[in-house]
């Protein structure tokens, strides 16, 4: 049996997939874009809060209350390839811009956001 700190250790290493999810409305194509060091606890998390009603985006709640949750898909939208020697303050700082940069394009391109 492994020990706590054996655990622990190997915790760390694990890599998790890192970058850009959507939740897109495929009545209007409406779309929510959030970044995450962890995608796929960041489509459970905000599932779970969907499900719950205390989604912090209020339209997008409004929107999952009053149209079900057949009609949202979820999507990477953009997966980040992390590197090795990069610290996760380093990460988070190129998610934050890869998530600004993407919604720029959407915007200009005329696409609906929440």
């Amino acid at each position: 049996m492994k020990t706590k700190k054996e655990m622990k250790s190997e915790y760390k290493l694990i890599k998790f997939r890192a970058g850009i999810y959507q939740i897109m409305n495929k009545s209007d194509h409406r779309s929510y874009l959030q970044a995450s060091s962890d995608l796929d606890r960041a489509f459970n998390s905000d599932i779970f809060q969907l499900k719950a009603g205390m989604h912090s985006n209020k339209s997008l709640q409004k929107d999952w209350n009053n149209l079900g949750s057949e009609t949202f898909e979820f999507n990477i939208f953009d997966e980040l390839k992390v590197k090795d020697d990069v610290t996760p303050e380093e990460t988070n700082m190129e998610l934050v811009e890869l998530l600004k940069m993407h919604i720029a394009e959407l915007k200009k391109n005329g696409q609906l956001l929440y």
